[in-house]
C-alpha cells in the first residue's frame, strides 16, 4: 500500500489516503470515507487539493468504505475502477479516464503525457509532498 497525504484547501490539514496504485490518483475525483467515522466527520462536505493536479475535489460520505481498511479514507477515480466507478454515480461525480486503450497516460499534467502507468508510479511517487507517495 502507499499513503499519499491530500491537503485541505486551507493548507493547515490533511487527510491521507491508502492506495495499490498511486498513479490513478492524476485522474481522482474525490476522497470517501465512511460516513460513521469519527476521525473524518468533520470533513465530510469539504474539500481537498488534488497533489500534483493542483485540482479541488471533494470529501464524500459512503458506507462502502472500509473503515479498517488503509487509512479509512479512499480516492475515487471512478474511470478505473468499478467500485469507484459505483460510488461515482451515487455521488454523480465526473468520470475522468487518464490511461488510453493503448496502456499511456491521458488528460494529466505535461509531465506524466504518454508514460505508461508504471512509469508514472515512479515519477507520482518521487513528486508528492506530505506523507508522500510511499510503500508502507
Amino acid at each position: 500500500m502507499w499513503k499519499i497525504a491530500y491537503p485541505t484547501l486551507d493548507k493547515i490539514g490533511e487527510i491521507i489516503i491508502a492506495t495499490t496504485r498511486p498513479e490513478t490518483m492524476l485522474g481522482d475525483v474525490a476522497v470517501a470515507v465512511h460516513p460513521d467515522d469519527e476521525r473524518y466527520k468533520k470533513l465530510i462536505g469539504t474539500r481537498i487539493l488534488l497533489p500534483i493536479v493542483d485540482k479541488e475535489i471533494p470529501i464524500i460520505a459512503d458506507e462502502y468504505v472500509d473503515m479498517s481498511y488503509g487509512t479509512g479514507a479512499v480516492k475515487i477515480t471512478p474511470a478505473h475502477d468499478p467500485n469507484d466507478f459505483e460510488i461515482a454515480k451515487r455521488h454523480d461525480l465526473p468520470l475522468e479516464s487518464i490511461i488510453s486503450p493503448e496502456g499511456k497516460m491521458i488528460n494529466v499534467p505535461a509531465q506524466f503525457l504518454g508514460l505508461t502507468p508504471v512509469e508514472a508510479r515512479a515519477r507520482v511517487s518521487g513528486s508528492v509532498g506530505g506523507a508522500g507517495a510511499t510503500p508502507r
